[in-house]
């Protein structure tokens, strides 16, 4: 396996204490769990084309909000259907999807400590302008956030099949990369390196 990608925007969020998302109306912040206050802020960080299909990655989800529905249904044998509603994984990218009025393809993905990568491996699926997201509001809430497109002055990536002896990619690896720090993004499941680097 090898394919080429073209990264044109990328963010970095490792707190939550950052967050930046002054640009939602009102009433649908008051909505907002935790975890897509972090998917709000993260998507709004890259996004270059409104109508660009997203994978979201998070090995969590909405961690708080289940707890809550939990203990709610234990105490009181019933859930709230909007707190419900929101607990579930494509719960960040759907609300994005209304909030940018945008019918492009969204996928939701949690694979454990795979989560980054698993996301990554299905942005290969798609073409054209894409974004992934990987965010978790436990440890303080963080996450990033990468566009992908067809912009010339964007940074050449080339993908090929990982190393199953090797750990599972992790955020910090994930930030490393980001920044420049790594010129590789060294996974089980995947390597991503810059297309300078390919030869060597």
């Amino acid at each position: 396996m090898k394919r080429y990608l073209t990264l044109s925007a990328c963010a970095v969020l490792k707190s939550a204490e950052s967050l930046d998302v002054k640009f939602v109306p009102p009433l649908m912040l008051r909505r907002l769990s935790a975890l897509q206050k972090i998917y709000f802020h993260l998507a709004k960080a890259v996004e270059k084309n409104p109508a660009a299909s997203t994978v979201f990655s998070s090995r969590d989800g909405e961690d708080s909000l289940t707890r809550r529905l939990v203990d709610e249904f234990h105490e009181e044998a019933t859930v709230s259907p909007h707190r419900f509603s929101a607990s579930v994984y494509n719960a960040a990218p759907g609300l994005w999807s209304v909030y940018t009025k945008n019918r492009a393809p969204y996928t939701a993905v949690a694979a454990g400590e795979d989560s980054i990568e698993c996301g990554l491996l299905e942005i290969l699926g798609d073409s054209g302008a894409r974004m992934f997201v990987y965010a978790e509001e436990t440890g303080g809430g963080y996450g990033a956030s990468l566009f992908f497109d067809d912009d010339p002055s964007g940074r050449k990536l080339v993908v090929t099949g990982g190393d199953p002896s090797r750990k599972s990619v992790t955020f910090t690896d994930l930030c490393d990369f980001i920044s420049g720090a790594k010129t590789s993004l060294d996974g089980r499941w995947i390597t991503i390196k810059d297309a300078a680097c390919e030869e060597r």
